[in-house]
């Protein structure tokens, strides 16, 4: 784990590296909450985040073959930003287009729709070699 102090040069962050595992997303959500906790971000926008990172984190174990998963927390004076880094292989289609075509029916994929739903902006950003860099903005206070 990598914490950074917030400085005029950059915000709180915390970084964290998992192994490969089913239990990742839960990791996620935990470590989530006790960074935001730790820097007495509310208990509505910690939900929020956590549902957001849980989301991210599931969708880099089941649909990559990255060995480790890198998990990013962010306190912006303006936002909270998480991000999933994984080693890919990217997916064919963006991700935005996934959330645009979805039509709510279909066993799996609603993931990236509620991430959609509760992110004031996300997006996703190749990373050096085959991976994806998946993030998440939550404005604090946002309304749900």
């Amino acid at each position: 784990m990598t914490t950074r102090p917030a400085s005029a040069n950059g915000p709180d962050s915390r970084v964290y590296v998992f192994d490969r595992a089913p239990t990742v997303p839960a990791l996620a959500r935990r470590r989530v909450r006790a960074a935001l906790t730790a820097w007495q971000v509310s208990p509505n926008d910690i939900d929020t985040a956590e549902q957001v990172v849980a989301e991210i984190a599931a969708n880099a174990i089941e649909h990559t073959e990255s060995r480790r998963i890198r998990l990013e927390v962010e306190r912006h004076p303006t936002e909270i930003q998480v991000a999933v880094r994984d080693s890919g292989p990217r997916p064919q289609t963006s991700l935005a287009a996934r959330t645009d075509s979805n039509d709510g029916l279909a066993e799996g994929g609603r993931g990236l729709l509620l991430v959609h739903a509760l992110a004031a902006r996300w997006g996703a950003d190749p990373t050096p070699g085959n991976g994806l860099r998946v993030w998440a903005a939550i404005r604090p206070g946002a309304p749900e």
